[in-house]
């Protein structure tokens, strides 16, 4: 039993159905410890009021903490990764900032966590002495339905979607047949690029960790933030802000650890991947 406190990061703007969806996930922890849910807002003062109005409990203390956005951020075209990816890694690092817990999770505000999240990432940090642990994930399409379609997610093209899935498969990452996907930090040699899984081929080590299924010691955050800056490269391997993240860790020499689990609930359609309803 470990009465460590847990802050879970979720970045929003104008979602406030599926962000109560999330924070209800985050009320439904089974962890016996204090969990504060920050809820950063990208300049949306009408989501502050959903937030405040949210269901609290003992044990769960939400804070909401708005971000305006500098006037050249304000009415630029949505979906453009080359300003979403680095927005959101500042308001990542502003919520571990903001948030006083010891270790910082983090929830997509279209996602939920299991009920047992966040207390399987926190046994398994303890039990391995590891200051960074992730988990696994089930895919869904935004409806519900489950997402088993033989394509890898981030990828447009279908022949390059299709063989990225097997190669997945092979070195089990994807479970055929099912929507379960397990998440993995293979080792990298030294020197080794660093391949996201939108570009890997079958010989790179494995380096998918989404934002979604990390657990990290605040100090460790802290120390180590999300990069902020993206090379025109690391754009087009779409590599998001939890790559970003998981090479920073690595290039560090930090351990990180798995639970093996799948216990986030992972909805399609977000920035990272296209795909939004299942085909008939």
């Amino acid at each position: 039993m470990h009465h460590d406190t847990i802050g879970v990061v979720t970045v929003t703007r104008g979602r406030p159905q599926l962000l109560r969806r999330a924070m209800d996930s985050v009320y439904r922890q089974d962890f016996d410890g204090t969990i504060e849910h920050v809820v950063v807002i990208d300049d949306d003062p009408a989501t502050e009021e959903a937030v405040r109005s949210a269901p609290t409990r003992p044990g769960l203390r939400v804070t909401p903490h708005q971000v305006p956005r500098p006037a050249a951020e304000r009415d630029e075209p949505p979906g453009d990764r080359r300003r979403v990816y680095p927005r959101l890694s500042r308001l990542f690092n502003t919520g571990a900032r903001v948030a006083a817990a010891e270790w910082i999770a983090f929830l997509d505000d279209d996602n939920e966590y299991e009920p047992h999240h966040l207390r399987g990432l926190l046994d398994c940090a303890w039990e391995n002495g590891a200051e960074a642990a992730h988990s696994g994930r089930t895919m869904w399409y935004a409806d519900g339905t489950p997402y088993l379609d033989p394509l890898w997610h981030t990828v447009d093209d279908p022949a390059e979607a299709a063989r990225i899935y097997q190669v997945m498969c092979d070195k089990g990452v994807r479970v055929p047949g099912t929507n379960i996907l397990l998440d993995r930090a293979d080792p990298r040699p030294p020197g080794g690029a660093f391949r996201t899984s939108s570009v890997i081929r079958a010989e790179d080590p494995v380096s998918l960790v989404d934002q979604s299924v990390w657990l990290v010691r605040r100090e460790l955050l802290l120390r180590l933030p999300i990069p902020e800056t993206f090379t025109e490269a690391e754009h087009a391997a779409n590599t998001a802000p939890d790559d970003l993240l998981l090479r920073t860790l690595q290039d560090n020499g930090v351990p990180i650890v798995s639970t093996g689990e799948p216990t986030v609930r992972y909805y399609l359609g977000g920035v990272s991947n296209r795909i939004t309803q299942p085909v008939p």
